[in-house]
């Protein structure tokens, strides 16, 4: 656990963001140091809205314009709920990440205290290689997703520098990105530092995006495993409350009444903190979920239009595919939620007739309540899930076969 804390600890705190740092109250140092990168980001955003604006009346300047912007609303968004709600999403860490919230159930913890055999030492391992394998996994994740923006961020970077020395023109000023400024050029300091600010932006970029992402994949993610263990304990409840009894056979059914309670509690607890994180993150994924819509279809545009073999071509497709493949893994992440739920509902009801009456009246009261699920909305009734990204990826190609039309006539 440590060393996937510390890797995200290492990226969030080039941005001031201390949520994994192990000092509960961080140095007033750096929340000056974070409003300061969320100021420069909202300067990004105004830079690359003015692009947009004043050249509305040039479609091809203005698509390239808009997919930095839209990476631009992304990056000031991202950085905003970092800086607003940093106290409920240290809250969130410590509920969730910093101890294994399965240990909260008093089984749970009496099952990882004692060696036991048959269902319950298969429901230990699974408790403990389950949460060792979400911290590998979303260590990797965020390395690799780090990675990613950072070679698309380079090709950008790099393109003007690239073109400026093969010109061989020294009155050349090509910046990194397309954004507005109220200077002239002709001045090479003011150039230089004009470049180190589109360095800087870049920079967030590459910070925020899979700093507060990768965040809330790993919180988001811990429901899921729970609601996995939960629907073991109940699939093997039988066998689970027989075995805990041992020689004495007769209590096995209040045994198994209490665990249904706990998992039952534990349950509610677990869908109590799903709706508070998607209280914060609903704005943040119905603009990251539009935002990709207008990108991918802008970056497509770009990539019909030049030259096959380009630079161009390559960071408009690495941009669009980093952008298609997040939209993708939050909508797994609803997907998930909602079939861990359809599980769990199964598994309540799949041997009730071994058990008593008031046995079986509470499990259909959980087994109602399980039934409503605990989707991830992003807007009204539409929730994350596998059918909201085949519509994401239709309502693109539209947009684009729309603009390419346009572009044709």
């Amino acid at each position: 656990m440590d060393e996937t804390i510390q890797s995200f600890h290492r990226v969030l705190g080039l941005l001031g963001v201390s949520f994994f740092s192990k000092v509960d109250k961080p140095s007033k140092q750096w929340l000056f140091f974070q409003i300061f990168n969320f100021f420069i980001g909202f300067l990004a955003f105004l830079s690359t809205s003015a692009f947009v604006i004043v050249h509305s009346g040039n479609l091809l300047l203005f698509i390239q314009g808009g997919c930095i912007w839209t990476t631009g609303v992304i990056m000031f968004i991202s950085l905003g709920l970092c800086l607003v709600f940093r106290n409920k999403f240290r809250m969130f860490l410590n509920e969730m990440i910093f101890k294994d919230g399965m240990v909260d159930m008093p089984f749970i913890k009496y099952v990882l205290e004692n060696e036991n055999s048959g269902a319950l030492k298969e429901l230990k391992v699974l408790v403990r290689n389950s949460q060792k394998n979400l911290l590998r996994f979303t260590r990797i994740l965020i390395k690799t997703y780090v990675a990613s923006v950072w070679l698309c961020a380079t090709l950008y970077m790099c393109g003007p520098i690239y073109q400026m020395i093969m010109l061989n023109d020294s009155s050349l000023r090509l910046l990194a990105f397309d954004m507005w400024f109220p200077w002239s050029f002709d001045n090479f300091y003011v150039y230089v530092a004009s470049f180190l600010f589109h360095f800087y932006c870049c920079f967030l970029c590459c910070i925020s995006f899979p700093g507060l992402q990768c965040t809330i994949i790993l919180l988001v993610s811990q429901p899921i495993r729970q609601l996995r263990i939960i629907t073991f304990i109940l699939q093997n409840l039988n066998e689970i409350s027989k075995q805990l009894q041992g020689n004495n056979k007769e209590n096995w059914q209040y045994c198994a009444s209490q665990i249904l309670s706990q998992c039952i509690e534990h349950y509610v607890k677990i869908k109590k903190f799903t709706n508070r994180l998607n209280v914060i993150c609903q704005p943040f994924y119905l603009t990251l979920i539009l935002d990709s819509i207008m990108l991918v279809c802008m970056c497509s545009v770009k990539i019909a239009v030049a030259s096959k073999f380009s630079s161009d071509t390559m960071k408009y497709f690495i941009h669009g595919m980093v952008f298609t493949l997040v939209v993708l893994m939050f909508c797994l992440l609803g997907q998930q939620v909602e079939n861990k739920c359809e599980k769990l509902e199964w598994a309540i009801t799949e041997k009730w007739y071994l058990f008593d009456k008031n046995h079986k009246t509470n499990a259909l009261i959980f087994s109602m309540a399980v039934g409503k699920g605990m989707p991830i909305y992003i807007f009204g009734s539409t929730a994350l899930s596998l059918p909201t990204f085949t519509w994401f990826i239709n309502t693109g190609m539209s947009f684009f076969t729309l603009v390419m039309s346009v572009l044709d006539g």
